[in-house]
């Protein structure tokens, strides 16, 4: 969902739930003369009544906030990675004037966009371009951030053939450092994480009906290519 859309949902909902106290309070005061009961029976009533808004409105608020923050951070990151090739994390968040974890969010939420352009390496806590280092160092990040990517995303991020990507792939597989399945049909690689949630992927718009070119599995949102509708699959996460 759009951090602003968000924000904006979560707090229509927050004022909602306000707007459900008053009444509720009105509506006790013409049967409820204490006010001890008065306060009692608000705020149990509220709380059915309200409180759901108001929890589900604040998640939303938090949420947009943070993906609108991550958000800029990755905005201003990217340039600076291309530009570098790689920088740790540090570094990035003294050029950039932010946290650390605000630079390492942002590199992990970039990395799971349906075009990486860099993704986190935890292991040097550097953030990385692909094309900037070896391409099975690449391909092995990039499919642990996505769980699973076509030739075609591969060789954009990377500049590879299909080809150098299954070798890759291949090399990757008997060191066994990479675990999951080639589809040289569909022309996709799946990790097997990528593979065992496949039966719980959305297939189909649940809005329109329209059969999906690519499966959104747990944890993944898309918006539909016929309606436009925001498929979520909240499944299993």
């Amino acid at each position: 969902m759009n951090p602003r859309l968000a924000q904006l949902i979560g707090l229509i909902l927050v004022i909602i739930s306000a707007v459900m106290a008053l009444i509720v309070y009105n509506a006790t005061l013409e049967v409820v003369t204490s006010p001890s009961d008065v306060l009692l029976y608000t705020v149990i009533s509220w709380g059915l009544l309200g409180l759901p808004e108001f929890v589900i409105g604040l998640w939303l608020i938090l949420k947009g906030t943070r993906e609108a923050r991550i958000g800029g951070v990755g905005d201003r990151l990217l340039p600076l990675v291309q530009r570098e090739g790689r920088i740790s994390v540090t570094a990035a968040a003294k050029e950039l004037g932010v946290s650390q974890k605000a630079v390492a969010d942002a590199a992990e939420k970039m990395a799971t966009r349906r075009m990486p352009l860099m993704y986190l390496d935890r292991r040097s806590n550097e953030i990385v371009s692909p094309r900037a280092v070896e391409l099975k160092e690449s391909i092995l990040h990039l499919l642990f951030a996505q769980r699973r990517m076509t030739f075609d995303q591969l060789r954009e991020v990377t500049e590879a053939t299909d080809e150098q990507i299954v070798e890759a792939v291949t090399e990757l597989s008997k060191k066994g450092k990479f675990r999951g399945t080639i589809d040289e049909n569909s022309r996709v690689i799946y990790t097997k994480e990528a593979v065992e949630e496949l039966p719980k992927a959305v297939t189909f718009c649940p809005n329109c009906g329209g059969k999906l070119s690519s499966p959104i599995l747990p944890g993944e949102e898309e918006y539909c290519p016929y309606c436009g509708h925001l498929i979520t699959n909240k499944l299993g996460r």
